[in-house]
């Protein structure tokens, strides 16, 4: 949020010194565009939004039933909950021989515009969609990718995905298994 005040703060003393400038009498001011300002500030509305506030433990995002569906009941360990040390929210991991996972409420610093000012500045952030919801691959390696879901216009839904050893192929597309994991965890975030 800070980057983008003072992108906006910047913005403005450019407008503002560009037209202090400006010869009087002159019909035509000077045009000055600031993509990020513009479309943060046309960032649309989530349609549907869920509640992430209402999730008191993010552990149960994911049913035994849907990790199994997943691939990650061979070796599984129980999912161990706490609170993310970078939102101080809840958060779950979950380990098996497949893939680790770790699902993230993020309702403090989360949202569309967050993470499309995000996308708009940084290379490893790239638009996806999942559940019709709108988001970000974000870190995407070979064995690892990280997806921002935003669920509500200020909260959002993070998941971590490392592949393991084994597993099926479709676990070898880091981003596309942490979408099908981030979709299996959005059918249980309650409405707003």
């Amino acid at each position: 949020m800070l980057r983008r005040a003072t992108l906006t703060a910047a913005s403005l003393l450019a407008v503002l010194g560009a037209s202090a400038c400006s010869p009087s009498g002159a019909t035509n001011p000077p045009k000055t565009t600031t993509e990020s300002a513009s479309s943060t500030a046309a960032t649309p509305k989530v349609e549907n939004p869920k509640n992430l506030k209402a999730v008191t433990d993010a552990c149960k995002l994911l049913a035994e039933e849907q990790v199994a569906r997943l691939g990650g009941d061979a070796g599984a360990k129980p999912p161990e909950g706490s609170n993310s040390e970078e939102y101080g929210e809840p958060q779950c991991k979950w380990r098996n021989d497949a893939f680790n996972a770790t699902i993230a409420i993020n309702t403090k610093h989360g949202g569309l515009a967050e993470i499309q000012s995000f996308i708009e500045s940084s290379d490893s952030f790239k638009p996806t969609q999942v559940g019709g919801y709108q988001g970000a691959r974000v870190d995407e390696q070979s064995t690892l990718c990280r997806i921002e879901l935003a669920v509500a216009d200020d909260q959002s839904l993070e998941v971590n995905y490392f592949k393991n050893a084994g597993g099926t192929p479709e676990m070898n597309d880091p981003c596309g298994f942490a979408e099908k994991i981030t979709s299996e965890a959005l059918t249980n975030v309650p409405g707003a």
